[in-house]
């Protein structure tokens, strides 16, 4: 009864050494790169528009000051 347990044991690791090497996991990982990369595709975005507003502030400063 002893040798049971084992012999599944060996088995088993056996059926992972051959399967998990012909698996592809790079839908996967790109899957995992894009949601890490949602974060900073966010900052990015938002960084680009408060840009144009603080610029679009700027020229409205300049006209006010060239009217003057």
């Amino acid at each position: 009864m002893s040798t049971l347990p084992r012999t599944s044991g060996v088995v088993l690791a056996l059926a992972l050494a051959i399967a998990l090497p012909g698996c592809d996991f790079s839908a996967e990982k790109e899957a995992a790169k894009r949601v890490g990369d949602q974060p900073k595709k966010t900052i990015d975005g938002t960084a680009a528009k408060v840009g144009n507003l603080m610029q679009q502030g700027q020229d409205s400063q300049r006209l006010k000051e060239e009217q003057k």
